[in-house]
């Protein structure tokens, strides 16, 4: 008759059978995707933005560093969900040195995934005092950086001491950049008249309405007034959205025909006077005073 006891393995055999154990989990471990892992590393290549080893004199101190999703909080613990929130897909960090290991200036790339999010950051993220700069699609000069984007690039270039040149530093960034950074064509869709002022990008709850999302605004100075006009993606759908919204909130519109174009005049208590135009691929919202002719450039302008 067996007993408990006659079922116990002596501690030899144990031994024994560590190395046959260690065998099949090395095994079980080498059971990897080759396609998947060399997919992988071709992806974090390709968003690698190589910068050069030296820019105007500052040299590159070690590799750059790159974060995920999954690691950006040990950069930038606090603002890693804004970022992720954003769409962010990757980070890449260069420190610059005049001489020696102590960093002068600090190059950060966000791979935001589309052109409209990284639109969206540098928006967000642009101070008050930030002035007007030629670098990228759009960007601004602060005290002791640059910040701007491209393509699906935003990027930081952020200085310790007033001797180093930033300005200069980003050109060479946005060159690096190059073919990586697809076009934004919205900006296109706008019209070129008066002087620009101001461009934003507000992701929801444009002019306190919850149903009109990523608008871009941009702000001129048109005959000495100023002239704001909106482009919103899904032209159909929001159109039907503000008819609803006219009708609920008992706000008079009246529909004219501009050639082969309908436009909604819109006598609103809130906004005052404004006009809403469908187009093919946008609605576009002008407020403001305006003339007749301006608002014709509008619609006519591709």
């Amino acid at each position: 008759m067996m007993t408990r006891e006659s079922l116990r393995w002596p501690p030899y055999l144990l031994l024994a059978l560590l190395p046959l154990i260690a065998v099949v989990i090395y095994s079980a471990g080498q059971r990897y995707d080759a396609a998947a892992i060399m997919a992988t590393f071709q992806k974090a290549s390709a968003e690698l933005v190589q910068l050069p080893a030296d820019v105007e004199g500052y040299k590159k101190i070690g590799p750059p560093r790159q974060f995920t999703k999954d690691n950006l909080y040990e950069y930038n613990d606090g603002h890693a969900e804004y970022f992720i929130s954003k769409g962010f897909a990757g980070l890449t960090v260069y420190d610059y040195a005049k001489a020696g290991t102590q960093a002068d200036a600090l190059v950060e790339i966000y791979d935001m995934g589309k052109p409209i999010q990284a639109f969206a950051v540098l928006t967000d993220e642009m101070p008050a005092d930030a002035a007007a700069s030629a670098i990228g699609t759009m960007g601004y000069t602060l005290a002791r950086g640059v910040l701007f984007f491209a393509g699906r690039y935003y990027v930081k270039v952020i200085t310790f001491n007033d001797a180093v040149p930033a300005d200069r530093i980003a050109a060479v960034v946005d060159k690096s950049i190059g073919g990586a950074a697809e076009p934004f064509t919205l900006f296109e869709r706008f019209p070129k008249f008066g002087k620009v002022v101001s461009t934003q990008f507000i992701k929801e709850n444009y002019r306190g309405l919850d149903f009109v999302r990523d608008a871009i605004e941009r702000e001129y100075v048109l005959d000495g007034e100023k002239v704001s006009i909106v482009l919103i993606p899904q032209p159909e759908k929001l159109l039907a959205a503000y008819l609803n919204f006219f009708k609920t909130t008992n706000t008079k519109y009246t529909v004219v025909m501009r050639g082969q174009r309908q436009l909604y005049r819109v006598d609103d208590k809130y906004e005052g006077q404004w006009t809403l135009i469908p187009m093919e691929d946008t609605l576009i919202g002008v407020f403001g005073n305006i003339r007749e002719d301006k608002i014709m450039e509008i619609i006519s302008h591709k």
